[in-house]
């Protein structure tokens, strides 16, 4: 049968003007295109007539979901977006369609819409022939509030591993009790994305991990990134103490102003990543696997401190003990922290750094550390001492809050100068600062700390020494 033009035109002219269908019904259809895939849609209905884009504006179930289709868009462009969407779907929860050709760039598009995670509701990613999707309500279950908590950064390559093992498509998990759930992200990349952040990350901890020499990070990179996370409150950097080689400009000074708890672990610019953070309230400083035995390159510029150490005592790792020892110092006079605790696991610093130190952690309640070669001159620093001032000569200690003392695996010190240091500062805090003196003393695999010098020392300290 064949149908003239004529006849179709007066069926047409037959159906109601789509003007004329109620409110509702208009949004619906809107809604419901919104959905087909292609991101732009409501802002193409919105140019048909000033009817449908007062319509869309106003209705914010359109703007529910937000499609990001990354391929050959700038960042500004997905910001733009993003921003738009999120504020024309408030106050409903929206869900995140991200379809993504360049995986790198999951980091930066994210932190578009993490400032909002209290409406973010689903996520679902595609990359690769591969989809993840993501019920973020699900993870905080009935939680009446949503935290945004912990960011692990993986450097290697996504999805490398043919089997399926690495878990790189787990993006989020929770955590947290059940009143407050945190929400946290696991993210794996080849290098920290710090050019094409364009939000700041809110996370309280930060976990990188580096898994590959080629995958390294530069101080100056590691920096950068940083500055785009204000509200951390813990960090650790874990390393494969690669040395990053010369710094061909200073580093930029970042400033974490809530961080209370640093990681550096097996890693061979904490000079330069100690020596350019401002934490000033900085309670924790654990630094694990730092000492090496080859020659580091010199920093790029020379300051107060660098020469010789005048003690001239013994070390298997001189380099890295002087870059530890001037990050330590740098950061102290820049940040003046409230430290509280310092461990230092195979990390070694100079004696006169270690003097330095000591001098400045009025605090410190708290110093552990392993596989040391500090020498009898280092042990010597916790002897009382005496203070000439304008009332004359008194004594007074170093660490003065210092009460818990571990010592481990320290080879190149003397049992008996052990003992005639911590005999001779409990002499001292247990009668002039009682509730500021040595509470706990662990020495563990010290070879020359003999069971003689063990049973010398327990006649002062008693329970609070323990040997093994």
């Amino acid at each position: 049968m064949i149908i003239s033009t004529s006849t179709v035109y007066k069926d047409i002219q037959s159906f109601p003007p789509f003007t004329s269908l109620p409110s509702e019904l208009l949004i619906e259809i809107f809604s419901t295109c919104s959905l087909t895939g292609d991101w732009h849609i409501p802002l193409t209905l919105s140019k048909v007539c000033r009817l449908w884009r007062d319509l869309i504006v106003s209705a914010p179930c359109i703007w529910q979901t937000i499609v990001v289709l990354e391929s050959r868009r700038t960042m500004s462009s997905i910001r733009t977006q993003a921003e738009l969407w999120v504020a024309r779907s408030s106050p409903l929860p929206f869900n995140v369609v991200l379809k993504l050709t360049d995986f790198e760039r999951l980091l930066p598009i994210m932190s578009c819409f993490l400032p909002n995670i209290a409406r973010w509701m689903r996520c679902t990613i595609t990359y690769d022939g591969r989809t993840f999707e993501t019920s973020l309500s699900d993870l905080t279950l009935s939680s009446p509030r949503r935290i945004l908590h912990h960011l692990d950064i993986l450097l290697k390559t996504p999805f490398e591993d043919v089997a399926g093992d690495d878990e790189d498509d787990v993006i989020f998990f929770s955590c947290g009790s059940a009143t407050y759930r945190h929400i946290s992200m696991r993210v794996a990349t080849t290098k920290l994305p710090h050019t094409e952040m364009v939000n700041p990350l809110l996370f309280t901890s930060l976990d990188i991990s580096e898994t590959a020499f080629e995958y390294s990070v530069r101080s100056p990179d590691l920096l950068r990134f940083l500055a785009h996370c204000p509200n951390l409150e813990h960090l650790y950097f874990h390393g494969l103490s690669n040395d990053e080689g010369a710094l061909n400009a200073p580093p930029p000074f970042i400033a974490l102003p809530r961080l209370h708890t640093l990681l550096l672990d097996q890693v061979c610019n904490q000079r330069s990543i100690l020596s350019h953070l401002h934490l000033p309230a900085l309670r924790e400083l654990h630094l694990r696997h730092i000492n090496v035995d080859y020659s580091l390159e010199p920093y790029y510029v020379s300051e107060e401190g660098d020469s010789d150490d005048e003690f001239h005592d013994f070390s298997q790792s001189p380099h890295s003990d002087l870059h530890t020892g001037m990050g330590i110092r740098k950061l102290l006079s820049r940040s003046h922290p409230p430290l509280e605790i310092l461990d230092m696991d195979l990390s070694d610093m100079r004696t006169k750094d270690f003097r330095w130190v000591f001098d400045k952690l009025s605090d410190l309640k708290q110093f552990s550390i392993v596989g040391s070669d500090m020498s009898d001159s280092v042990v010597a620093l916790f002897m009382p001492f005496v203070v000439e001032d304008g009332d004359g000569e008194r004594m007074s200690v170093r660490l003065p809050q210092l009460s818990v003392l571990k010592m481990y695996s320290c080879q190149q010190l003397s049992g008996d100068a052990l003992v005639r240091a911590l005999s001779a500062r409990v002499h001292y805090t247990d009668h002039a600062t009682p509730d500021a003196t040595l509470t706990r003393v662990v020495i563990s695999s010290c070879n020359d700390f003999t069971a003689g010098n063990a049973q010398e020392l327990s006649w002062d300290l008693h329970d609070r020494l323990h040997v093994s």
